[in-house]
């Protein structure tokens, strides 16, 4: 009768059990994983795109037309 009362605790405790920590580390490396893959996979696309073959100059807007110094 007193292994009947102490078997399903004792198999309760068999087996590798986690620590919330653990599985909180786990999530964590998963995530790092999965970010890590996200940003491999961006870098990917972006490289495959064809490059611009015409340099575009950001301060056209802001410089004069008649700029004597930019000829030189």
């Amino acid at each position: 009768m007193l292994a009947a009362l102490v078997a399903p605790a004792v198999s309760q405790q068999m087996g590798p059990q986690k620590t919330p920590l653990d599985l909180q580390y786990e999530r964590e490396r998963q995530d790092q994983v999965a970010n890590e893959r996200a940003y491999n996979d961006q870098m990917k696309r972006l490289k495959a795109q064809n490059p611009t073959s015409a340099k575009t100059d950001p301060w056209a807007g802001v410089r004069p037309a008649n700029d004597t110094n930019a000829k030189r």
